[in-house]
């Protein structure tokens, strides 16, 4: 059961990390830039090492090694906006 805990939290680490760095390098920025640098930034190792390691496998398990990227890329994508959207609240609440 440690497992699957462990991955998730894996993941979430490696996605969670550089977009809270993406977001505080852009913090002087607008809205919208801080947004794409979190975005940007969370999707700077996950995606790509996912990529990686499900095309030079070959078909595996999955069986289509595309779909395993988008999905990683989908998940990447939603914890890099949970990140942001955590960010700013809080940013909120300090200025006020």
């Amino acid at each position: 059961m440690i497992g699957p805990i462990f991955y998730i939290l894996l993941i979430f680490a490696l996605v969670a990390a550089p977009a809270y760095a993406g977001w505080k390098l852009s913090r002087n920025q607008g809205q919208s830039i801080r947004m794409a640098g979190a975005i940007v930034a969370g999707q700077l190792i996950l995606s790509p090492a996912v990529a990686y390691i499900s095309f030079s496998q070959g078909e595996g398990a999955s069986g289509n090694p595309v779909q395993t990227s988008l999905i990683y890329a989908a998940m990447a994508l939603v914890i890099s906006i949970m990140t942001f959207a955590v960010l700013e609240i809080k940013n909120t609440h300090k200025n006020k």
